[in-house]
């Protein structure tokens, strides 16, 4: 236990850091909603929803990783574990949410199938495989779990980003129909 504990140590800042920009990040997506509500929570068939929710998800997996890599005296075998069941319940929620259809229905372009799938695909799964290194006490492991978190940001703030975007263009073709 003492060589995991000295070896997470040397990443308290970058949990630290992670940690304060997964919750940050959190918080600027309940701003980006509030911009439009209306888009948010009445038009199903805009799917806005549907690529607000992973994002939130993203912002507060890294939260949620950092948090468990930065509390004291956590045993190795459930941080882990932790990671491994997150790892599997996040690829589970990607399943679910339907990104991937909401995709293909309002015909996006194949690098947005990239960051709104692929990436994210791509990310839990290093974090499950993280996990996996971390109960078999590899030390690189947790250079794994570091890829996948920041992966995971630059996801959601990318993401976040293209929503603006879009919900900024749904808000002119509605303001068109009007007039």
């Amino acid at each position: 236990m003492d060589e995991w504990a000295h070896l997470l140590e040397g990443w308290h800042e970058f949990y630290l850091l992670i940690g304060t920009g997964g919750f940050t990040l959190t918080g600027l997506l309940f701003v980006i909603v509030s911009l439009a509500p209306r888009l948010v929570a009445t038009r199903v068939t805009t799917g806005v929803r549907a690529f607000v929710s992973p994002n939130a998800v993203y912002f507060s997996t890294t939260l949620v990783v950092a948090a468990v890599l930065l509390a004291p005296d956590i045993p190795t075998t459930v941080i882990g574990a932790l990671l491994c069941a997150g790892g599997i319940g996040s690829l589970v929620y990607l399943g679910r949410a339907k990104t991937h259809r909401r995709w293909k229905d309002n015909n996006l372009p194949a690098i947005d199938w990239v960051w709104f799938v692929g990436l994210p695909f791509g990310s839990y799964a290093l974090l499950l495989l993280s996990g996996i290194g971390i109960l078999l006490r590899l030390p690189m492991s947790l250079h794994g779990v570091a890829v996948a978190v920041v992966m995971l940001l630059v996801i959601g703030i990318r993401n976040a980003w293209d929503l603006v975007l879009f919900m900024i263009q749904l808000e002119h073709k509605e303001q068109g129909r009007e007039n």
